[in-house]
């Protein structure tokens, strides 16, 4: 008996199966073609708010490798303080050095040629560091800016002991910070450093590069740039977006 009703109970199953395939066989309904164009629009809408937001964040992220970059030469200028009691623009001696990152850096980092000021007195802020033990050949008191473009350039020699900053050789559209030129342009501004005697302790190195392909910036458009700065008490501040 309880076999019968097993087999019962599947053939009402297949049954039941078999006419609501039926029945959808026999359904003709679809999308209308206004039911079409609405679900277009809304797609071109949400395309139109999240494509710009989109590339926004992605240019937000790359402020990422900035912050990092001004976050290492701030420690190399406080290490450099506390051995020589001053601060200085002279990063590659200092021991920031960051010359085999070139090709894969957005941003050009360091002082720009604004960046001068040190106390020339000998019986200054520079040469008590000199007496110190500071290489005054590699930290001259004048802070004469040199640049390292790449690891083959001859002038100035990569990694010359005075070297300022270090542009980045990764860009957006075709441009990049790769040249003096424009490192020089962006920085304009942006950097600084104090005589160093008791009061003026103080210095604001910068970090440029081009990180959006909507705001392009080159050595005519240098403000363009994404600028960020940092100074001796570690404030970072982006002073333009760049996106």
């Amino acid at each position: 008996m309880l076999l019968l009703k097993l087999l019962k109970l599947l053939m009402f199953k297949k049954g039941d199966f078999m006419k609501t395939q039926k029945l959808r066989l026999n359904d003709q309904s679809g999308f209308t073609l206004v039911e079409l164009m609405i679900v277009v629009a809304i797609i071109g809408v949400l395309s139109a708010v999240a494509v710009p937001n989109f590339k926004k964040y992605q240019a937000k992220a790359k402020t990422s490798e900035a912050k990092v970059q001004l976050a290492a030469a701030y420690t190399a200028q406080q290490a450099f303080f506390g051995d020589f009691g001053i601060y200085h623009t002279c990063l590659s001696y200092m021991g920031y050095e960051p010359i085999n990152e070139f090709n894969s850096r957005y941003y050009a980092i360091g002082f720009g040629g604004d960046a001068n000021g040190i106390d020339t007195d000998d019986t200054g802020a520079h040469g008590h560091a000199v007496n110190s033990g500071l290489l005054a050949s590699a930290c001259p008191a004048t802070t004469v800016v040199t640049t390292a473009t790449s690891r083959t350039t001859t002038s100035p020699a990569a990694g010359a002991a005075g070297t300022a900053n270090y542009p980045g050789n990764k860009g957006m559209g075709g441009e990049s910070v790769n040249t003096w030129a424009l490192a020089s342009a962006a920085f304009a501004g942006y950097t600084s450093i104090g005589t160093q005697s008791t009061s003026t302790q103080v210095f604001q190195m910068a970090a440029a590069g081009n990180i959006s392909s909507d705001k392009i910036c080159n050595t005519t458009t240098a403000q363009a740039c994404s600028i960020l700065t940092m100074d001796q008490d570690k404030v970072i501040m982006n002073v333009v977006t760049g996106y």
